[in-house]
């Protein structure tokens, strides 16, 4: 994106609304305080961020009317991968999300999205950046299968969200995008490097960001099994994988030119401290953009930075490439970097200024070089000439360090100005007109009516539970009745009209009179909140059907029983894919990214050949990624092995003769998902279940595709645009690798497209589990050899063929686990089998 500082406010589009994070009740209250218009926050269960505090059900039903009473949205997220034995409690939980008036879910499982569209049709459903949509047919999806709205891969530029939005100009659908906080070094709902190193998988909220640490690449030759051998040099180290991060404000009055309708500050991991000062400098950044007066403030851009930052960056979205998004020196809290100590002497400092923000008295400082850290608080003013600053501190420092400035007296005393009173911009603001009768009784009847902040006047009525006597001496006038309960001083209401009706001498102590006040102030807030609930009769509409989801006692399905297994073998090149035929695969699948330009070898045998597309086609892509298709297409190949849910869906427009199965990176945790993939030929499930999870499924699963798994090979961790070969300047036709500070070592490859590809260190494998797993249902099972040669491949196939008859001995299929071994990258692993997705 071009800088253009020539647009006013008279040519804006309608402007994004600002959505906040919510990790905790008293975050909350600053997001609200620091004027955003949504937020977004999590419950106990079902969410992203499970290390957040999240809220306990009664604390969403406070949180649904707090912000809401505000005229502040409430996104609730339930965006991550949800196993068999959960879905019926997920469901209901969506039900209750729905009975108290959210306003949206935000949604990852393809399983739940498609079973709450169906059993919940009142439900306003966003898919969730944890979705991964990166394209065209992602988002089409989507908006198909009932999301209202999309947040979108953090890696897409500016055209390729204007391309998205043109394309769903059909639908009632709009997009959204992070403009502040942490981004992921992989594209989000891909990265399974937290649950393979850890066992906490990024996909259930307990991301261990093992891409915060120290690796090394390491170079060296491919083996004959495909393996970097030990014969290697390193060619960087550091914090190679650490992103900067995110921050929009710099550039905000173009990117609200996009087609987006919200801009989302990551955080709810951050304090309520953090939450307020964000928000609060992206709401007054986009009121001046509104007006058409903004210019990035210094000492915003400074305060943001010292609120939390690793470093900050415009992104994908504003052009840049990886180069200038990772942040590989350092992966914590940098603050604000003010600048360079010159060479001085003693323990007088002289600061090189790289800008008009310099220390303050106050201030906490950190003085950091490559292998060096120090901090302290300046205790005086610094002098200021010529750009250069000048203070004492009590140690020595290094020439070259850099300054940050990463606490500042001022700022907390606007944070504290933002939470001391965080109903300051919503007092008054909902304006009440009531009646209140006397009845001779001494009865009290009040009804009237509020204007939410949306302008919507909601109806109340009720009986006091206070009452009036007759005056002895000096009964109260209907002025004094009236001055007492307009007094809403530090609420968010103001009346505009009191009425007062009945017959006179009453009296009543003005502890009455308060009681009065705080009862319609309170009718006034039910009348707002309630008006967002559904009723009654909406839900118990809708709470019977997850009750069929129930499992039952079969096993598996006809189709299934009557079925042969089948092994599928991924390859990248000729020479593997015809060792995997030579050695009885029943099916091949050359990946597509690395086809060779002389394919007429495939129309010999095409129906059992197919072709495994890249789970990451970006929209730049598609047009050769088409012609590719039906390049193989015209050779008889009609199997296609997709890694996302909107490829798997857009390619039979491409040719309806194409059949379609998914691999792992289309995660399969339960049987609605593959219900909802009831056009595929097989379903890969994902490595992360536990045995218990895959019978879970296979019991399920009555009328989806036939269930697939990946048997053997090196399952991918990651995928990212980094292009580690050319930052560490890799000789083509040699191995890289990266090894972390335990010395585990984890392959990379990177595709023509320049994204690398992280494998995890162990080669998986579940030749062990084989008789049971055909014996529940598996009847497809994939050897994934791709990169790994023609000796790996047909070995490894010879192998895995042999296992797959009947009645072995057990000293064979000792023999046979200890060839995998031997032919293994980092001896072998199960991945998630024991431990199941957690």
């Amino acid at each position: 994106m071009q800088k253009d500082n020539s647009h006013s406010a008279v040519d804006l589009p309608p402007l994004p609304i600002l959505l906040a994070p919510a990790g905790s009740p008293d975050a909350l209250a600053a997001a609200c305080a620091g004027g955003a218009d949504a937020v977004y926050l999590g419950g106990k269960q079902f969410g992203a961020r499970q290390f957040a505090a999240n809220f306990s059900d009664e604390e969403l039903v406070q949180a649904v009317r707090y912000a809401h009473l505000r005229g502040v949205l409430v996104y609730v997220t339930v965006n991550t991968l949800v196993a068999e034995r959960e879905m019926e409690d997920a469901l209901r939980y969506l039900l209750f999300l729905s009975s108290i008036g959210v306003d949206a879910v935000l949604i990852q499982d393809t399983g739940l999205l498609s079973c709450a569209k169906n059993y919940i049709p009142d439900l306003v459903l966003h898919a969730s950046t944890q979705m991964g949509i990166h394209n065209v047919p992602g988002a089409l999806y989507a908006a198909k299968n009932g999301c209202s709205r999309i947040v979108l891969a953090r890696e897409l530029t500016g055209e390729e969200i204007e391309e998205i939005s043109d394309a769903l100009s059909g639908y009632p659908v709009d997009l959204e995008v992070f403009a502040h906080g942490a981004l992921c070094y992989a594209y989000s709902g891909r990265c399974l490097l937290s649950s393979l190193v850890g066992g906490r998988s990024g996909n259930r909220g307990m991301c261990a960001q093992p891409c915060r640490k120290n690796y090394k690449i390491i170079e060296g030759s491919f083996d004959h099994y495909g393996r970097t051998d030990n014969t290697h040099m390193t060619r960087k180290a550091g914090y190679l994988l650490s992103t900067r991060d995110l921050s929009l404000y710099p550039v905000l009055d173009r990117i609200v030119r996009l087609p987006i309708a919200a801009l989302k500050i990551e955080g709810r991991m951050r304090s309520p401290a953090y939450v307020a000062i964000v928000t609060s400098i992206y709401r007054k950044a986009l009121d001046a953009i509104r007006t058409g007066t903004f210019q990035p403030n210094p000492e915003d851009i400074a305060d943001l930075a010292i609120a939390f930052s690793r470093g900050f960056t415009t992104g994908y979205i504003s052009g840049l490439k990886y180069s200038e998004v990772m942040g590989r020196s350092y992966p914590g809290n940098q603050g604000y970097y003010t600048g360079s100590v010159l060479p001085s002497g003693g323990r007088v400092v002289k600061l090189k200024l790289v800008s008009e923000i310099f220390p303050r008295k106050g201030d906490g400082l950190v003085f950091r070089s490559e292998e060096w850290e120090e901090g302290y608080v300046l205790a005086d003013e610094p002098v200021i000439h010529d750009g250069i600053a000048e203070f004492k501190v009590p140690f020595s420092v290094r020439p070259d360090a850099g300054v940050y400035i990463t606490s500042r007296r001022e700022l907390e005393r606007k944070v504290r100005s933002i939470l001391s009173d965080p109903d300051k911009r919503y007092n008054g603001l909902l304006t009440l007109s009531c009646s209140v009768e006397f009845s001779p009784a001494g009865e009290i009847f009040v009804a009237g009516t509020v204007k939410d902040m949306k302008g919507t006047w909601h109806r109340f009525e009720y009986t006091s539970r206070e009452t009036a006597s007759k005056a002895k001496t000096r009964p109260l006038t209907k002025e004094q009745i009236r001055e007492q309960l307009v007094k809403t001083g530090g609420t968010l209401f103001s009346f505009s009209e009191i009425r007062i009706f009945g017959e006179e001498g009453w009296f009543a102590p003005m502890s009455v009179l308060n009681a009065l006040r705080r009862e319609i102030l309170l009718a006034a807030e039910d009348a707002i909140t309630l008006s967002w609930h559904k009723n009654t009769k909406q839900v118990s509409q809708v709470s019977d059907p997850p009750s069929k989801l129930s499992f039952n006692t079969d096993t598996i399905n006809s189709a299934q029983g009557k079925r042969e297994p089948c092994l599928a073998v991924l390859v990248s090149s000729i020479s593997e894919l015809n060792a995997a035929r030579e050695n009885g695969a029943d099916r091949v699948y050359l990946a597509l990214n690395d086809s060779p330009d002389n394919i007429s070898c495939l129309s010999q045998n095409p129906h059992n050949t197919g072709i495994m597309v890249p789970g990451i086609i970006r929209q730049k892509e598609m047009d050769v990624f088409v012609s590719r298709l039906k390049q193989y297409a015209s050779l008889g190949i009609r199997h296609i092995l997709v890694d996302s849910v909107g490829i798997g869906e857009y390619i039979p427009g491409i040719d309806p003769a194409f059949s379609v199965s998914s691999y792992y990176g289309l995660p399969v945790t339960n049987a609605a998902t593959m219900r909802a993939l009831h056009n595929f030929e097989f379903c890969t499930l994902s490595p992360e279940l536990s045995g218990q999870e895959i019978s879970d499924i296979l019991i399920a699963n009555k009328t989806g595709p036939l269930p697939a798994i990946c048997c053997q090979g090196l399952i991918e961790a990651a995928v990212t645009e980094d292009n580690l070969c050319k930052y560490a300047g890799i000789s083509e036709g040699t191995g890289i690798a990266l090894k972390d500070e335990k010395n585990y070592s984890f392959p990379v490859w990177c595709d023509e497209s320049g994204r690398s590809h992280i494998m995890n260190s162990s080669e998986h494998s579940l030749i062990t589990e084989y008789p049971w797993l055909y014996e529940s249902g598996i009847r497809w099972f994939i050897v994934d050899a791709r990169g790994r040669g023609e000796k790996y491949t047909g070995e490894m196939t010879r192998t895995w063929k042999r296992r797959m008859m009947p009645h072995l001995s057990a000293e064979e299929e000792s023999r046979m686990k200890d060839a995998i071994i031997h032919m293994s990258y980092g001896g072998i692993t199960r991945s998630g089998f024991k431990r199941g997705l957690s």
